[in-house]
Protein backbone atom coordinates (compact mmCIF):
# COMPACT_ATOMS: atom_id res chain seq x y z
CA UNK A 1 0.00 0.00 0.00
CA UNK A 2 1.03 2.98 -0.87
CA UNK A 3 1.99 5.82 1.88
CA UNK A 4 0.17 9.20 1.33
CA UNK A 5 2.64 11.20 2.26
CA UNK A 6 5.35 10.00 0.45
CA UNK A 7 6.31 11.56 -2.62
CA UNK A 8 6.30 10.06 -6.61
CA UNK A 9 10.00 9.46 -6.67
CA UNK A 10 10.53 8.26 -3.38
CA UNK A 11 7.69 5.72 -4.26
CA UNK A 12 9.31 5.36 -7.65
CA UNK A 13 12.94 4.90 -6.32
CA UNK A 14 11.91 2.47 -3.75
CA UNK A 15 9.70 -0.33 -6.71
CA UNK A 16 12.69 0.11 -9.52
CA UNK A 17 14.73 -1.33 -6.40
CA UNK A 18 12.62 -3.40 -4.63
CA UNK A 19 12.82 -5.11 -8.43
CA UNK A 20 16.23 -4.64 -8.68
CA UNK A 21 15.80 -2.52 -12.09
CA UNK A 22 18.50 0.27 -13.59
CA UNK A 23 17.48 3.26 -15.66
CA UNK A 24 18.30 1.05 -18.61
CA UNK A 25 15.98 -1.55 -17.79
CA UNK A 26 13.47 0.50 -16.94
CA UNK A 27 14.09 2.42 -20.37
CA UNK A 28 13.05 -0.84 -22.15
CA UNK A 29 9.97 -1.75 -20.33
CA UNK A 30 8.92 2.11 -20.23
CA UNK A 31 9.82 3.30 -23.99
CA UNK A 32 11.14 6.51 -21.92
CA UNK A 33 14.75 7.67 -22.88
CA UNK A 34 17.16 7.07 -20.16
CA UNK A 35 17.93 10.73 -20.19
CA UNK A 36 14.95 11.40 -19.75
CA UNK A 37 14.28 8.72 -17.06
CA UNK A 38 16.97 10.41 -15.47
CA UNK A 39 16.12 14.01 -15.17
CA UNK A 40 12.52 13.03 -13.81
CA UNK A 41 14.15 10.55 -11.07
CA UNK A 42 17.44 12.36 -10.00
CA UNK A 43 17.81 15.65 -11.39
CA UNK A 44 17.60 18.71 -9.49
CA UNK A 45 15.68 20.10 -9.65
CA UNK A 46 13.67 17.00 -11.17
CA UNK A 47 12.17 17.19 -14.52
CA UNK A 48 8.29 17.54 -14.49
CA UNK A 49 7.16 13.89 -15.09
CA UNK A 50 3.56 13.91 -17.47
CA UNK A 51 0.86 11.94 -17.23
CA UNK A 52 2.02 9.32 -19.92
CA UNK A 53 5.18 8.99 -18.19
CA UNK A 54 3.50 8.30 -15.07
CA UNK A 55 0.95 5.74 -16.50
CA UNK A 56 4.08 4.24 -18.38
CA UNK A 57 6.01 3.70 -15.46
CA UNK A 58 3.36 2.38 -13.16
CA UNK A 59 2.68 -0.60 -15.21
CA UNK A 60 6.25 -1.41 -16.00
CA UNK A 61 6.39 -1.47 -11.81
CA UNK A 62 3.33 -3.30 -11.52
CA UNK A 63 1.17 -1.31 -10.07
CA UNK A 64 -2.70 -0.34 -10.88
CA UNK A 65 -3.13 2.27 -13.27
CA UNK A 66 -3.75 5.46 -11.49
CA UNK A 67 -2.37 4.05 -7.97
CA UNK A 68 0.22 7.31 -8.05
CA UNK A 69 -2.49 10.02 -9.40
CA UNK A 70 -3.21 11.10 -5.52
CA UNK A 71 0.49 11.87 -5.47
CA UNK A 72 0.67 13.63 -8.83
CA UNK A 73 -1.97 16.14 -7.55
CA UNK A 74 -0.13 16.31 -4.19
CA UNK A 75 2.89 17.19 -6.25
CA UNK A 76 2.08 18.42 -10.21
CA UNK A 77 -0.99 20.34 -9.11
CA UNK A 78 -0.74 21.66 -5.43
CA UNK A 79 2.80 22.42 -4.91
CA UNK A 80 3.39 23.70 -8.42
CA UNK A 81 1.92 26.35 -10.32
CA UNK A 82 -0.67 25.26 -12.52
CA UNK A 83 0.02 24.61 -16.04
CA UNK A 84 -3.15 24.41 -18.18
CA UNK A 85 -2.14 21.52 -20.34
CA UNK A 86 -0.83 19.11 -17.71
CA UNK A 87 -4.18 19.64 -15.90
CA UNK A 88 -5.92 19.15 -19.06
CA UNK A 89 -4.17 15.89 -19.64
CA UNK A 90 -4.36 14.70 -16.07
CA UNK A 91 -8.03 15.29 -15.33
CA UNK A 92 -8.88 13.90 -18.75
CA UNK A 93 -6.95 10.66 -17.62
CA UNK A 94 -8.74 10.86 -14.39
CA UNK A 95 -12.16 10.60 -15.95
CA UNK A 96 -10.93 7.94 -18.04
CA UNK A 97 -10.25 5.80 -15.15
CA UNK A 98 -13.51 7.05 -12.63
CA UNK A 99 -10.67 8.78 -10.34
CA UNK A 100 -13.20 10.98 -9.45
CA UNK A 101 -11.55 12.52 -5.89
CA UNK A 102 -8.54 13.44 -7.65
CA UNK A 103 -10.53 15.53 -10.53
CA UNK A 104 -12.28 16.93 -7.23
CA UNK A 105 -9.24 18.07 -5.85
CA UNK A 106 -8.18 19.38 -8.72
CA UNK A 107 -10.96 21.72 -9.34
CA UNK A 108 -11.09 22.79 -5.64
CA UNK A 109 -7.85 24.13 -6.38
CA UNK A 110 -8.30 25.58 -9.76
CA UNK A 111 -11.27 27.68 -8.27
CA UNK A 112 -8.97 29.40 -5.97
CA UNK A 113 -8.29 31.22 -9.34
CA UNK A 114 -11.81 32.05 -11.41
CA UNK A 115 -9.71 32.60 -14.42
CA UNK A 116 -9.64 29.16 -14.31
CA UNK A 117 -13.20 28.79 -15.02
CA UNK A 118 -13.30 28.88 -18.73
CA UNK A 119 -10.77 26.29 -18.84
CA UNK A 120 -12.66 23.87 -16.10
CA UNK A 121 -16.13 24.53 -18.93
CA UNK A 122 -13.79 23.52 -21.79
CA UNK A 123 -12.51 20.54 -20.23
CA UNK A 124 -16.59 19.51 -19.14
CA UNK A 125 -17.36 19.94 -22.85
CA UNK A 126 -14.69 17.71 -24.21
CA UNK A 127 -15.51 15.38 -21.55
CA UNK A 128 -18.88 15.38 -22.08
CA UNK A 129 -19.02 15.04 -26.12
CA UNK A 130 -16.44 11.69 -25.66
CA UNK A 131 -19.16 10.17 -23.21
CA UNK A 132 -17.86 10.70 -19.85
CA UNK A 133 -20.85 12.00 -18.34
CA UNK A 134 -20.57 11.53 -15.24
CA UNK A 135 -17.25 12.81 -14.85
CA UNK A 136 -18.44 16.00 -16.94
CA UNK A 137 -20.78 16.48 -14.08
CA UNK A 138 -18.14 17.47 -11.57
CA UNK A 139 -16.54 20.53 -14.14
CA UNK A 140 -20.21 21.88 -14.61
CA UNK A 141 -21.14 21.86 -11.49
CA UNK A 142 -17.76 24.02 -10.47
CA UNK A 143 -18.80 26.43 -13.47
CA UNK A 144 -21.91 27.25 -11.78
CA UNK A 145 -20.66 27.36 -8.37
CA UNK A 146 -17.87 29.73 -9.67
CA UNK A 147 -19.13 32.09 -12.70
CA UNK A 148 -19.30 35.62 -11.68
CA UNK A 149 -20.98 36.53 -14.72
CA UNK A 150 -24.68 35.61 -13.88
CA UNK A 151 -25.66 35.97 -18.03
CA UNK A 152 -23.12 34.16 -19.46
CA UNK A 153 -23.54 32.12 -22.24
CA UNK A 154 -21.04 29.18 -20.33
CA UNK A 155 -23.23 29.28 -17.12
CA UNK A 156 -26.11 28.24 -19.42
CA UNK A 157 -24.72 25.63 -21.09
CA UNK A 158 -23.46 24.14 -17.56
CA UNK A 159 -26.70 24.75 -16.04
CA UNK A 160 -28.80 22.67 -19.04
CA UNK A 161 -25.59 19.89 -19.37
CA UNK A 162 -26.49 19.81 -15.40
CA UNK A 163 -30.18 19.37 -15.97
CA UNK A 164 -29.79 16.97 -18.86
CA UNK A 165 -27.85 14.66 -16.96
CA UNK A 166 -29.73 14.78 -13.82
CA UNK A 167 -33.09 13.03 -15.82
CA UNK A 168 -33.85 9.78 -14.49
CA UNK A 169 -36.50 8.02 -13.81
CA UNK A 170 -37.00 9.36 -10.02
CA UNK A 171 -39.68 12.13 -11.40
CA UNK A 172 -39.47 14.66 -8.49
CA UNK A 173 -35.69 14.79 -8.83
CA UNK A 174 -36.92 15.63 -12.72
CA UNK A 175 -38.85 18.37 -11.52
CA UNK A 176 -36.17 19.55 -9.23
CA UNK A 177 -34.13 19.74 -12.00
CA UNK A 178 -36.16 21.19 -14.42
CA UNK A 179 -36.83 24.27 -11.64
CA UNK A 180 -33.24 24.66 -11.34
CA UNK A 181 -32.65 25.11 -15.04
CA UNK A 182 -35.81 26.95 -16.15
CA UNK A 183 -34.34 30.43 -15.34
CA UNK A 184 -31.43 29.82 -18.02
CA UNK A 185 -33.62 28.37 -20.95
CA UNK A 186 -33.40 32.02 -22.56
CA UNK A 187 -29.76 32.59 -22.60
CA UNK A 188 -28.84 29.35 -24.29
CA UNK A 189 -27.86 29.30 -28.08
CA UNK A 190 -30.36 28.34 -30.29
CA UNK A 191 -29.49 24.32 -30.56
CA UNK A 192 -29.71 23.43 -26.64
CA UNK A 193 -32.41 26.41 -26.18
CA UNK A 194 -34.45 23.92 -28.49
CA UNK A 195 -33.39 21.12 -27.15
CA UNK A 196 -34.06 22.67 -23.39
CA UNK A 197 -37.70 23.39 -23.68
CA UNK A 198 -38.73 20.02 -25.74
CA UNK A 199 -37.10 18.03 -22.13
CA UNK A 200 -38.61 20.55 -19.72
CA UNK A 201 -41.82 20.23 -21.14
CA UNK A 202 -41.57 16.43 -21.13
CA UNK A 203 -41.05 16.77 -17.11
CA UNK A 204 -43.96 18.50 -16.77
CA UNK A 205 -46.01 15.96 -19.05
CA UNK A 206 -44.90 13.38 -16.84
CA UNK A 207 -46.01 15.57 -13.79
CA UNK A 208 -49.08 16.36 -15.55
CA UNK A 209 -48.65 20.06 -15.10
CA UNK A 210 -50.94 20.59 -18.32
CA UNK A 211 -50.59 24.61 -17.97
CA UNK A 212 -47.01 24.77 -17.98
CA UNK A 213 -46.21 22.25 -20.40
CA UNK A 214 -48.49 24.38 -22.73
CA UNK A 215 -45.99 27.52 -22.03
CA UNK A 216 -42.76 25.46 -23.20
CA UNK A 217 -44.59 24.35 -26.14
CA UNK A 218 -45.75 27.69 -27.47
CA UNK A 219 -41.92 28.60 -26.85
CA UNK A 220 -40.81 25.69 -28.58
CA UNK A 221 -42.80 25.82 -31.44
CA UNK A 222 -41.83 29.38 -31.74
CA UNK A 223 -38.45 29.05 -31.47
CA UNK A 224 -38.24 26.15 -33.92
CA UNK A 225 -40.15 28.13 -36.63
CA UNK A 226 -37.55 31.03 -36.38
CA UNK A 227 -34.78 28.68 -36.79
CA UNK A 228 -36.72 26.88 -39.60
CA UNK A 229 -37.01 30.30 -41.33
CA UNK A 230 -33.61 31.34 -40.68
CA UNK A 231 -31.92 28.25 -42.08
CA UNK A 232 -34.13 28.50 -45.08
CA UNK A 233 -33.50 32.18 -45.49
CA UNK A 234 -29.71 31.75 -45.09
CA UNK A 235 -29.79 29.61 -48.44
CA UNK A 236 -26.41 28.09 -47.55
CA UNK A 237 -24.44 25.78 -49.65
CA UNK A 238 -21.83 24.89 -46.41
CA UNK A 239 -23.37 22.85 -44.19
CA UNK A 240 -20.72 23.69 -41.25
CA UNK A 241 -22.77 26.71 -41.37
CA UNK A 242 -25.99 25.12 -40.45
CA UNK A 243 -27.17 25.14 -36.35
CA UNK A 244 -26.10 21.83 -35.19
CA UNK A 245 -29.07 20.36 -33.58
CA UNK A 246 -29.08 16.75 -31.32
CA UNK A 247 -32.18 15.97 -33.25
CA UNK A 248 -33.90 16.98 -36.15
CA UNK A 249 -35.32 20.01 -36.47
CA UNK A 250 -38.88 18.85 -37.24
CA UNK A 251 -38.85 16.83 -34.23
CA UNK A 252 -38.94 20.15 -32.32
CA UNK A 253 -41.12 21.44 -35.14
CA UNK A 254 -43.49 18.44 -34.42
CA UNK A 255 -43.34 18.03 -30.78
CA UNK A 256 -43.83 22.21 -29.99
CA UNK A 257 -47.59 21.15 -31.68
CA UNK A 258 -47.97 17.86 -30.38
CA UNK A 259 -47.08 18.41 -26.76
CA UNK A 260 -49.35 21.51 -26.77
CA UNK A 261 -52.19 19.37 -28.23
CA UNK A 262 -51.43 16.88 -25.24
CA UNK A 263 -52.04 20.20 -22.62
CA UNK A 264 -55.22 21.16 -24.03
CA UNK A 265 -56.69 17.73 -24.57
CA UNK A 266 -55.80 16.87 -20.58
CA UNK A 267 -57.26 19.99 -19.86
CA UNK A 268 -60.03 18.73 -21.60
CA UNK A 269 -59.85 21.56 -24.69
CA UNK A 270 -61.10 18.80 -27.11
CA UNK A 271 -61.67 21.33 -29.84
CA UNK A 272 -58.32 23.39 -29.81
CA UNK A 273 -56.29 19.74 -29.38
CA UNK A 274 -57.33 18.83 -32.24
CA UNK A 275 -56.27 22.01 -34.20
CA UNK A 276 -52.94 21.58 -32.83
CA UNK A 277 -53.22 17.54 -34.17
CA UNK A 278 -53.41 19.46 -37.84
CA UNK A 279 -50.14 20.89 -37.53
CA UNK A 280 -47.73 17.92 -36.79
CA UNK A 281 -50.10 15.28 -39.15
CA UNK A 282 -48.20 15.56 -42.01
CA UNK A 283 -45.11 17.74 -42.27
CA UNK A 284 -43.76 15.42 -45.54
CA UNK A 285 -43.60 19.34 -46.66
CA UNK A 286 -40.71 20.42 -43.89
CA UNK A 287 -37.54 21.51 -46.15
CA UNK A 288 -34.29 20.04 -45.64
CA UNK A 289 -36.10 16.45 -44.44
CA UNK A 290 -33.41 13.62 -44.63
CA UNK A 291 -33.66 9.77 -43.83
CA UNK A 292 -34.05 10.30 -40.27
CA UNK A 293 -36.33 14.16 -40.97
CA UNK A 294 -38.44 11.48 -42.68
CA UNK A 295 -38.78 8.85 -40.03
CA UNK A 296 -39.61 11.05 -37.29
CA UNK A 297 -42.10 12.75 -40.24
CA UNK A 298 -44.10 9.04 -40.32
CA UNK A 299 -43.96 8.96 -36.25
CA UNK A 300 -45.68 12.28 -36.16
CA UNK A 301 -48.15 11.10 -38.64
CA UNK A 302 -49.18 8.22 -36.36
CA UNK A 303 -49.22 10.10 -33.44
CA UNK A 304 -51.89 12.27 -35.12
CA UNK A 305 -54.16 9.49 -36.07
CA UNK A 306 -53.80 7.71 -32.44
CA UNK A 307 -54.26 11.26 -30.78
CA UNK A 308 -57.02 11.99 -33.13
CA UNK A 309 -59.11 8.81 -31.93
CA UNK A 310 -58.30 9.98 -28.45
CA UNK A 311 -60.40 13.15 -28.98
CA UNK A 312 -62.94 11.23 -30.07
CA UNK A 313 -63.28 8.99 -27.26
CA UNK A 314 -62.71 11.47 -24.73
CA UNK A 315 -65.76 13.48 -26.18
CA UNK A 316 -68.23 10.01 -26.10
CA UNK A 317 -67.84 8.94 -29.30
CA UNK A 318 -67.47 5.47 -29.10
CA UNK A 319 -67.92 4.13 -32.05
CA UNK A 320 -64.40 4.50 -33.95
CA UNK A 321 -63.15 2.10 -31.37
CA UNK A 322 -63.65 -0.86 -33.54
CA UNK A 323 -61.20 0.86 -36.16
CA UNK A 324 -59.01 2.21 -33.50
CA UNK A 325 -58.15 -1.33 -32.18
CA UNK A 326 -57.41 -2.34 -35.84
CA UNK A 327 -54.72 1.06 -35.86
CA UNK A 328 -53.48 -0.52 -32.95
CA UNK A 329 -52.98 -4.38 -34.30
CA UNK A 330 -50.79 -2.64 -36.87
CA UNK A 331 -48.54 0.03 -34.77
CA UNK A 332 -47.93 -2.10 -31.10
CA UNK A 333 -45.46 1.00 -29.81
CA UNK A 334 -49.14 3.00 -29.74
CA UNK A 335 -51.00 0.22 -27.64
CA UNK A 336 -50.00 1.49 -24.16
CA UNK A 337 -50.37 5.25 -24.37
CA UNK A 338 -53.83 4.24 -26.24
CA UNK A 339 -55.31 1.74 -23.93
CA UNK A 340 -54.48 4.45 -21.34
CA UNK A 341 -57.09 6.90 -22.93
CA UNK A 342 -59.18 4.35 -24.01
CA UNK A 343 -60.46 3.03 -20.30
CA UNK A 344 -60.05 6.78 -18.88
CA UNK A 345 -62.75 7.34 -22.00
CA UNK A 346 -64.59 4.23 -20.92
CA UNK A 347 -64.59 5.76 -17.22
CA UNK A 348 -65.63 9.00 -18.36
CA UNK A 349 -69.00 7.81 -20.53
CA UNK A 350 -69.21 4.33 -19.16
CA UNK A 351 -69.06 2.55 -22.18
CA UNK A 352 -67.36 -1.34 -22.39
CA UNK A 353 -64.42 -1.74 -23.58
CA UNK A 354 -64.00 -5.40 -22.30
CA UNK A 355 -63.52 -6.92 -26.28
CA UNK A 356 -60.45 -4.33 -26.57
CA UNK A 357 -59.30 -5.31 -23.12
CA UNK A 358 -59.34 -9.18 -24.42
CA UNK A 359 -57.36 -8.24 -28.14
CA UNK A 360 -54.27 -6.97 -26.27
CA UNK A 361 -52.25 -8.39 -23.16
CA UNK A 362 -51.77 -5.66 -20.66
CA UNK A 363 -48.26 -6.39 -18.93
CA UNK A 364 -44.79 -5.23 -18.90
CA UNK A 365 -44.17 -6.79 -22.19
CA UNK A 366 -45.80 -3.77 -23.39
CA UNK A 367 -42.97 -1.13 -22.52
CA UNK A 368 -40.81 -3.77 -23.33
CA UNK A 369 -41.40 -4.23 -26.78
CA UNK A 370 -37.71 -4.39 -29.21
CA UNK A 371 -36.87 -1.24 -30.98
CA UNK A 372 -39.59 0.79 -29.13
CA UNK A 373 -38.98 4.76 -29.47
CA UNK A 374 -41.10 5.64 -26.74
CA UNK A 375 -38.12 6.13 -23.71
CA UNK A 376 -38.24 3.82 -20.30
CA UNK A 377 -39.31 6.52 -18.17
CA UNK A 378 -42.66 7.54 -20.59
CA UNK A 379 -43.46 3.92 -20.59
CA UNK A 380 -43.54 3.33 -17.56
CA UNK A 381 -45.38 6.28 -16.89
CA UNK A 382 -48.22 5.65 -19.25
CA UNK A 383 -48.50 1.70 -17.63
CA UNK A 384 -48.96 2.81 -14.46
CA UNK A 385 -51.35 5.13 -15.92
CA UNK A 386 -53.36 2.38 -17.40
CA UNK A 387 -53.10 0.36 -14.03
CA UNK A 388 -54.31 3.38 -12.38
CA UNK A 389 -57.65 3.75 -15.07
CA UNK A 390 -57.99 -0.21 -15.28
CA UNK A 391 -58.42 -0.01 -11.24
CA UNK A 392 -61.24 2.31 -11.30
CA UNK A 393 -63.24 0.52 -14.79
CA UNK A 394 -62.79 -2.46 -12.64
CA UNK A 395 -64.05 -1.66 -9.84
CA UNK A 396 -67.55 0.25 -11.92
CA UNK A 397 -67.84 -3.29 -13.25
CA UNK A 398 -67.73 -4.53 -9.39
CA UNK A 399 -64.47 -7.06 -10.12
CA UNK A 400 -62.71 -5.78 -6.81
CA UNK A 401 -60.28 -8.47 -7.07
CA UNK A 402 -59.09 -7.12 -10.16
CA UNK A 403 -59.75 -3.66 -9.90
CA UNK A 404 -57.16 -3.62 -6.48
CA UNK A 405 -54.59 -5.71 -8.20
CA UNK A 406 -54.56 -3.19 -10.80
CA UNK A 407 -54.55 -0.50 -8.09
CA UNK A 408 -51.26 -2.36 -6.55
CA UNK A 409 -49.73 -2.57 -10.10
CA UNK A 410 -50.19 1.15 -10.48
CA UNK A 411 -49.11 1.67 -6.48
CA UNK A 412 -46.02 -0.40 -7.07
CA UNK A 413 -45.14 1.65 -10.38
CA UNK A 414 -45.76 4.85 -8.71
CA UNK A 415 -43.22 4.24 -5.77
CA UNK A 416 -40.57 2.86 -7.68
CA UNK A 417 -40.63 6.12 -10.06
CA UNK A 418 -41.13 8.56 -6.86
CA UNK A 419 -44.58 9.71 -8.74
CA UNK A 420 -45.68 11.24 -6.24
CA UNK A 421 -48.97 12.44 -7.74
CA UNK A 422 -49.82 8.97 -8.59
CA UNK A 423 -49.07 7.33 -5.42
CA UNK A 424 -51.74 9.58 -3.76
CA UNK A 425 -54.21 8.52 -6.02
CA UNK A 426 -54.02 5.08 -5.94
CA UNK A 427 -53.46 4.99 -2.03
CA UNK A 428 -56.71 7.04 -1.51
CA UNK A 429 -58.44 4.60 -3.46
CA UNK A 430 -57.01 1.52 -1.70
CA UNK A 431 -57.79 2.69 1.93
CA UNK A 432 -61.27 3.35 0.38
CA UNK A 433 -61.85 0.14 -0.55
CA UNK A 434 -59.30 -1.90 1.50
CA UNK A 435 -62.19 -3.53 3.13
CA UNK A 436 -62.48 -5.25 -0.15
CA UNK A 437 -58.38 -6.94 -0.20
CA UNK A 438 -57.62 -10.51 -0.26
CA UNK A 439 -55.21 -10.97 2.42
CA UNK A 440 -52.69 -11.56 -0.35
CA UNK A 441 -53.24 -8.39 -1.49
CA UNK A 442 -52.97 -6.29 2.02
CA UNK A 443 -49.47 -7.83 2.15
CA UNK A 444 -48.54 -6.54 -0.99
CA UNK A 445 -50.16 -2.88 0.20
CA UNK A 446 -48.19 -3.08 3.55
CA UNK A 447 -45.20 -4.10 1.61
CA UNK A 448 -45.82 -1.24 -0.24
CA UNK A 449 -46.02 1.20 2.56
CA UNK A 450 -43.17 -0.34 4.23
CA UNK A 451 -40.56 0.61 1.49
CA UNK A 452 -42.11 4.09 1.12
CA UNK A 453 -41.21 4.55 4.75
CA UNK A 454 -37.55 3.15 4.65
CA UNK A 455 -36.84 5.91 2.02
CA UNK A 456 -38.37 8.27 4.42
CA UNK A 457 -35.66 6.68 7.15
CA UNK A 458 -32.84 7.28 4.61
CA UNK A 459 -33.59 10.56 3.36
CA UNK A 460 -35.05 12.03 6.71
CA UNK A 461 -33.39 10.18 9.40
CA UNK A 462 -36.54 8.71 10.58
CA UNK A 463 -37.13 5.09 11.84
CA UNK A 464 -39.63 2.89 10.16
CA UNK A 465 -39.28 0.75 12.85
CA UNK A 466 -39.83 2.58 15.64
Amino acid sequence: MINQRSSIRSVLHHEIEARGYTLHSLSNLTGINRGTLSSILNGNPPKPISIGQLDLMTEALELHTGALYPLFVDECIEKDQLNRRRLKSFLLRCAELGEMDCINRVLEKMLEDLNYVPTIFAIGEQLYEEGYREASLAFYKAVIESEKYQHSERLAISQYRLFRLSLGEDTEKNIQAAIRFEPYRNRLPEGYHLDGLLNLANVYYTHEKWNVVEVFADELLSLSQMVYRSQNNMKVTNEDQLLSLERHLVVYYGQGYLLKGAALEFQGKYIEAQQCIKGYSDLSWFEGLDEIGYKEVRKFNIWAKANWYNIELLCGNKHVLPEYIEFLKNYPFEILPSMTTIVKAANIHSFSVDDCLQEFQIDHQLFNQINNYYVSLVNKNHYLELCYYLGIYCMKKKDYAKALSNILSSLRFAVSLNNKDYFMKNVALFEHHRYLASSDQLLEYDFLMKEVLEGEEVDLGICAHC
